[in-house]
C-alpha cells in the first residue's frame, strides 16, 4: 500500500519528520499545509488539530496521527467509524511528565513555597517535615502518563492513589474508578494531580465540589486539560484557606490573558504549558516506526478506541 501524508503543523518540526520519514520510506509521499496538490490522494493527516471540512476535502482519509499524546481534540467519539486515530506515544513525553510532576510534588512535599514567602518577610522560621509515606498523592487519569507518573512517585516511597473511570491494576498504587473520583480517594488526599484527558465528563470536574472533599489544606497539580478546571471555585477555595497551593501547567484559555487573576494570586504557580511537549527528533522516530506497522497491515503503538478516547 502506497501512503500519501499531509503534515499540519509547526514547519520546524515538519522537516524534521518528513526527512526521517523520507529515508526510511522512499516510497511515502508528503505534502505540508496549505499545499496539496492532490487532496483526494491524502491517506492520513499527522496534525493537533484537524482542518474544517477535512471529510469533504480528503474523501480518501484513512488515518489521523496526532502529534502529541493528546487526542481528546478530535472530538474520538465523534469521528467516522473508518478512521484510525492515533495518539504518539513517545517516552520522552512520559519521562517529562514525570519530571515536572515529580518537581511540582517535591516543591509542595518541601513546602518550598512557603519558605520562598518567608523569605521575602526575612523570617526564618523552619518546618516540621513529612516523609514520603506519610503523604498520600491522588493521580486523576490512569493512562499512559497518569501511570508512569504514578509508578514514579511510588517508587520514591509516596502513598499512591489513582482514579480512572474503568478499572486497572497498578502495581503499589490504590486505584479506584466509576463515573466520578470517589469521596473515600479525595477524603485521604494531600496532593491532587490531574492528568485526564478532556472528555464530556471531565470537563469542569475541577470544581466546588469535588475541591471541597479534600482535607483543608490539600494541594493541587493540574497538567491536564484546563477546561477541566473552574478557575473560580479553585479562587474561592484558595482564598477560604481549604486549599493551600495550586500548581498549573494548563488553562483555559491559552495563552492566559495578562488580566487573570492566577497571574497575582499568592498560592498558584504557573508554567505555560510545558509540562510535557513533543520532541522533533524522538517523535520522528516514533512516527516511522508505526507508518511501518501500517504498510505492514499491523496494529499501530497508540491506535484509539474512539468510542473510550484512549
Amino acid at each position: 500500500m502506497a501512503l500519501t501524508l499531509l503534515y499540519k503543523g509547526p514547519a520546524e518540526r515538519g522537516e524534521c519528520w518528513q526527512q526521517a520519514v523520507s529515508a526510511a520510506l522512499p516510497e511515502v509521499r508528503w505534502f505540508t499545509w496549505p499545499e496539496i496538490p492532490e487532496p483526494d490522494a491524502v491517506d492520513a493527516i499527522i496534525t493537533w488539530t484537524l482542518p474544517d471540512n477535512y471529510q469533504q476535502q480528503f474523501p480518501n482519509l484513512k488515518a489521523i496521527f496526532s502529534v502529541g499524546a493528546g487526542v481528546d481534540q478530535f472530538a474520538p467519539a465523534s469521528l467516522p467509524s473508518h478512521l484510525k486515530l492515533v495518539r504518539m506515544i513517545d517516552p520522552s513525553i512520559a519521562t517529562q511528565m514525570q519530571t515536572w510532576v515529580l518537581t511540582a510534588v517535591m516543591m509542595l512535599h518541601r513546602d518550598i513555597f512557603r519558605y520562598q514567602r518567608q523569605q521575602h518577610q526575612n523570617l526564618w522560621q523552619p518546618h516540621s517535615v513529612k516523609l514520603p509515606h506519610e503523604c498520600t498523592i491522588s493521580i486523576l487519569g490512569l493512562g499512559e502518563l497518569g501511570s508512569q507518573v504514578a509508578f514514579t512517585l511510588s517508587g520514591l516511597g509516596f502513598a499512591v492513589q489513582g482514579y480512572s473511570r474503568s478499572a486497572k491494576q497498578l502495581p503499589g498504587v490504590l486505584t479506584f474508578s466509576g463515573d466520578t473520583p470517589s469521596a473515600e480517594m479525595l477524603g485521604n488526599t494531600d496532593i491532587l494531580i490531574s492528568l485526564l484527558p478532556l472528555t464530556a465528563n471531565t470537563k469542569g470536574i475541577l470544581n466546588a465540589e469535588l475541591l471541597a472533599k479534600l482535607p483543608k489544606g490539600a494541594a493541587l497539580i493540574n497538567a491536564g486539560r484546563g477546561e477541566q478546571l473552574v478557575a473560580d471555585d479553585l479562587l474561592f477555595h484558595l482564598d477560604a484557606g481549604h486549599i493551600s497551593e495550586a500548581i498549573m501547567d494548563v488553562f483555559d484559555p491559552e495563552p492566559l490573558p495578562k488580566s487573570h487573576p492566577f497571574w497575582d494570586h499568592a498560592n498558584i504557580h504557573i508554567t505555560p504549558h510545558i509540562a510535557s511537549v513533543t520532541r522533533n527528533d524522538t517523535a520522528a522516530l516514533r512516527l516511522v516506526e508505526n507508518l511501518q506497522l501500517w504498510l505492514a497491515d499491523k496494529t499501530m503503538t497508540g491506535e484509539v478506541d474512539k468510542l473510550r478516547g484512549y
